[in-house]
């Protein structure tokens, strides 16, 4: 795969996430989210990120695999958290648990390895604290278990 391809990746994980994220706190739908899908909607993004354009099939795939698998990738999420549950995370880490937890256990040809530092690098650019290694080792607990979707 290509550099070019991979930052295209990254660009679009990165978009996934606040969809997901704005899905779960104003209930739009994807279908009246993604109308805004715009060179210009991309820009923040881009420059905050990598400077590739987001992937818009990509984007499309995550989140409506997230979707469709919610309420499993919840259970798996909840199943591995200890003296936590779902509803007491922030609603964007639960996006991005959501988004990681996906790919994770979605079959695709994305290494884990890489599932793990897309996401924790995402989670890093919205949370200074605790949430990036909190968030890799719920990553790391469910991905060392054998779940797929």
């Amino acid at each position: 795969m290509s550099s070019k391809n991979n930052l295209k990746k990254s660009s679009s994980r990165l978009v996934s996430v606040q969809i997901l994220y704005e899905m779960e706190i104003n209930g739009k739908s994807f279908e009246l989210i993604s109308k805004r899908f715009s060179k210009e909607y991309f820009s923040e993004i881009m420059s905050s990120k990598n400077n590739a354009m987001p992937d818009k099939e990509y984007i499309k795939h995550i989140v409506k695999g997230v979707s469709l698998y919610q309420k499993k990738i919840d259970i798996v999420i909840n199943e591995n958290l200890e003296k936590w549950s779902l509803p007491r995370i922030d609603s964007l880490a639960r996006a991005i648990l959501r988004s990681a937890v996906y790919e994770l256990l979605s079959l695709n040809d994305v290494p884990d390895k890489v599932v793990f530092n897309e996401y924790i690098e995402i989670s890093k650019l919205f949370f200074s604290a605790d949430e990036p290694s909190f968030i890799n080792g719920i990553l790391d607990t469910i991905a060392n278990k054998d779940y797929r979707l």
